[in-house]
């Protein structure tokens, strides 16, 4: 259970799609923290998990600056789509495997997964 409607979730899920298309060698991205328990929530945190080789190779490329700098314009990308605080992150598999805690995977679902508690029971 998240700290989301499902409306709230759908554009999150369709938000991430267009990341998960652009990083096929990575895992996720991943809803995480707060955002994936029922209560209250700061940001919503995404992740996006590199395996370690990959992560190394686009810091080498890129620089940690603009890595940095692209994971600003992705949460701001996402923040706009859905209209939530997002507060998106690279992450290093190793690192990231150290975090015990619930990954609510995105971009990745189909219509059916949203539905809303009025929606009647099928039988």
């Amino acid at each position: 259970m998240s700290a989301f409607s499902p409306a709230q979730m759908f554009a999150l899920d369709q938000a991430c799609k267009p990341i998960r298309e652009a990083f096929p060698a990575a895992h996720g991205p991943y809803l995480v923290g707060t955002g994936t328990t029922r209560g209250g929530y700061r940001d919503v945190d995404v992740r996006l998990i590199l395996p370690d080789d990959y992560y190394a190779d686009v810091e080498r490329a890129l620089g940690r600056d603009a890595v940095t700098l692209l994971a600003l314009a992705i949460s701001a990308y996402l923040a706009a789509a859905t209209g939530l605080p997002i507060d998106f992150q690279f992450q290093q598999f190793t690192l990231a495997n150290e975090h015990l805690g619930m990954r609510n995977p995105l971009g990745m679902r189909s219509l059916g997964h949203y539905v809303g508690d009025a929606r009647p029971e099928v039988k």
